[in-house]
């Protein structure tokens, strides 16, 4: 009586860690519903799915939501010299959508990473801990530019 008791017991827990997990990764819709509802961006040009939605706010900033691995990254480009305050706001409060952690967090790690692009010679760099990911990419040559992915981990 005790074993299958334990086992009942085991299964349960399971599926309650289970649904935690899942809870705590965003679905790309939801995060897809926030960026369009939450943020002063404007679409580009329809795709074919909702996969791959690409956005622009004002001349130099480019939002590209993916979700084609299942779970969401979003990717900012800035065209131009180092990136202003909006930006990093941008890609903290995204970002943290994205990988559900504090805007703060997102922020400090975008800019550190964009540091590290600037020194690295080969203008990328990575970041990573538990819960996220940041690709970046960034130079100073012919005007400047940025890119900073962020995943969730």
């Amino acid at each position: 009586m005790t074993k299958p008791f334990l086992l009942m017991a085991w299964g349960i827990s399971l599926i309650f860690q289970t649904s935690l997990a899942l809870a705590s990764t965003p679905s790309c819709d939801a995060v897809i519903n926030a960026i369009q509802q939450g943020f002063q961006l404007v679409k580009d040009t329809p795709t074919q799915s909702q996969q791959t939605v690409a956005f622009s706010r004002g001349g130099n900033t480019k939002v590209y939501f993916s979700c084609t691995l299942g779970k969401p990254d979003v990717a900012f480009y800035w065209d131009g010299s180092a990136p202003d305050v909006g930006f990093y706001e941008l890609v903290g409060r995204v970002g943290n959508l994205v990988s559900q952690s504090p805007v703060p967090e997102v922020v400090k790690l975008s800019k550190q990473c964009r540091q590290e692009a600037l020194k690295n010679g080969s203008e990328i760099a990575t970041i990573e801990q538990k819960g996220l990911a940041i690709e970046c990419q960034a130079f100073e040559r012919d005007g400047g530019g940025t890119t900073i992915t962020v995943f969730a981990e």
